[in-house]
């Protein structure tokens, strides 16, 4: 349990998903720094398969230029992973009943701030998979109705036993695939970050959450720039 009561509200630190679903969300927003255009018509197979094998071989080739540019890594996500990701529905989910008691300035403040805390958290550590190797699995009953799951074993290396990685998409509207959800071993990042939140904003307030988020992002950016 990443909470430890009010007086630790300030401090609190995605604990959980740095320990288990580190390695995962490095992999899945490296999944996104390759650019899709607005008729992309791959399956979720695919989108993983493919961009999975080129993003990592670029990673590896760029390495010593990217770390002399940390910055490089962030742009590259930023311009990536908003048609990637279904980040409104993450939201829905991740705030839950909060979702539907908050103003549309609220709910546009929450996704923005979140998906900058997975840039801020992850894309310092991206360096660091460039030889990890995604494995899709067989699975006849992945696709449900407009729901996808792509079963992964994901090898990191080092002689680590692989993790088992599920990619969960959602067809939209415009007919697109796209990731709202992971599990790793079983155990759901957006469940994990709303078990985190919920009882957050329930000691605090939505807009406590959306400011401590907004703090630390922008925090660590000045941090980047005066560290230059």
């Amino acid at each position: 349990m990443w909470f430890q009561g009010k007086s630790a509200v300030s401090n609190i630190r995605p604990v959980q998903v740095t320990a288990r679903y580190g390695v995962v969300v490095c992999v899945l927003l490296l999944l996104l720094t390759v650019r899709v255009y607005a008729a992309d018509s791959r399956t979720p197979e695919q989108i993983i398969e493919e961009t999975s094998t080129k993003v990592l071989k670029v990673l590896n080739e760029e390495r010593e230029r990217l770390r002399a540019d940390p910055t490089l890594i962030n742009d590259l996500i930023k311009e990536a992973i908003v048609p990637i990701l279904d980040l409104v529905s993450m939201g829905k989910l991740i705030l839950g009943r909060y979702w539907k008691q908050a103003s549309e300035e609220q709910r546009s403040g929450f996704v923005l701030e979140f998906k900058d805390m997975l840039i801020r958290i992850y894309a310092k550590a991206m360096l660091d998979f460039g030889h990890a190797r995604v494995k899709v699995l067989p699975d006849h009953d992945k696709q449900k109705g407009k729901y996808h799951t792509v079963q992964t074993e994901l090898d990191i290396g080092s002689g680590k036993t692989p993790l088992q990685v599920a990619y969960v998409f959602r067809n939209n509207k415009q007919n697109e695939w796209k990731v709202f959800d992971l599990s790793v071993d079983g155990l759901s990042l957006v469940k994990n970050f709303r078990t985190s939140f919920n009882q957050e904003i329930k000691e605090t307030s939505l807009d406590a959450l959306i400011m401590r988020l907004a703090n630390s992002n922008r925090g660590s950016s000045a941090n980047r720039v005066r560290a230059e």
